[in-house]
Formats: structure tokens, C-alpha cells, sequence
């Protein structure tokens, strides 16, 4: 990139931004390292350095922003939401909970949360909690949000699930 130092640190963050939504990816990254390299400390560019290595599956990294970011701000919900992800794909389930139930201990309603903690627990076989989650989901967001189609579909096949090994059960039953 040309002449980097031109720029301001918010006309950077806002090319970068920019660049992410075009999912120019090298371009952003390229004016976010500039910016770190700088010493720059800011949430927004912890967050879009987070949000970048997490695209790249570049955990750690994203692991390492955005925990600097909630070390500085600890009330970010997203982030805390977008951790909890990071740990989740990096298959560390109880840091991901952790971030998880920290997010719904300031807004116990999140959809975000509710719907992948939900499939977290299902992930560790704890199907009743599950189900409470996204019916609690169901019941508080918006009826038109993304995660409350989500959830109906989880929970339809849940249940559909839960028909076929009733029906098996009651056969065999009759077996005997």
C-alpha cells in the first residue's frame, strides 16, 4: 500500500472497514498491522484485527486482540460473543461457555449467544438445556431475527429426533 502515513488513525480504521465489507481482506489487514505496528491502542482496531485472523482461522491471534480489547473494555458484548466463537472453533468448549455466560450475565437475552450455546451444549449431549435455550431465544427476540428461524429448525429436528427414537423404543418393547 502506498503512503500509509498520510493517513490518520481514524481515516485508516475507516479505510480498513471498508475494505473488510469488500472482503478485501489484505488491504485491510494491511492498514490494521500498520496501525498496530504504530503502537496504535484502540478498541475498533483490536475488534477489526480480531474479526480479520478469525476469517483467516488465525485463532490465536484473534484471541490475542480481542482479549486486549476486553482487558481495556470488558463491557463489549460482541466481542466477548465473538471470543466465545474463536474458542468455540478452536474446540475449547469451556472457555467458549465462559465467554459466553459472561455476555448473558450482563444481557441475559442475547439470540447470538443463546443460539450457540445452545448448539455447544449439544455438542456435549446436554439436549434438555439446549432446548431450554433456544426456546428462551424463541420467546425474547424479535420474530423476525435471524437466530429464531435458526432455533425452530434445531428444535424441529430435535424433536424429530426425539419421535423416531420414541417409535424404535416402543417397538422393541413390543418385542418382548
Amino acid at each position: 500500500m502506498q503512503h500509509l502515513d498520510l493517513f490518520n488513525t481514524d481515516e485508516l480504521l475507516a479505510l480498513a472497514a471498508l475494505d473488510l465489507e469488500k472482503e478485501n481482506l489484505a488491504e485491510g489487514l494491511e492498514k490494521l498491522k500498520y496501525l498496530a505496528r504504530s503502537e496504535t491502542v484502540s478498541d475498533e482496531l483490536d475488534s477489526m484485527l480480531g474479526s480479520v485472523y478469525a476469517k483467516l482461522q488465525l485463532f490465536q491471534y484473534a484471541v490475542e486482540h480481542y482479549s486486549a480489547l476486553l482487558n481495556r473494555s470488558p463491557s463489549r458484548l460482541h466481542e466477548k460473543f465473538q471470543l466465545g466463537m474463536v474458542y468455540r472453533e478452536m474446540d475449547e468448549y469451556e472457555k467458549a461457555a465462559e465467554c459466553w455466560d459472561s455476555v448473558l450475565e450482563s444481557e441475559e437475552n442475547y439470540p447470538p449467544v443463546l443460539f450457540h450455546k445452545a448448539l455447544l451444549l449439544l455438542t456435549i449431549d446436554d439436549e434438555n438445556e439446549s432446548k431450554v435455550m433456544l426456546k428462551q431465544l424463541i420467546a425474547t427476540a424479535d420474530e423476525d431475527n435471524y437466530y429464531v428461524e435458526r432455533a425452530r429448525g434445531v428444535l424441529e429436528e430435535l424433536d424429530a429426533t426425539d419421535d423416531v427414537a420414541t417409535s424404535i423404543s416402543s417397538k422393541l418393547d413390543q418385542v418382548h
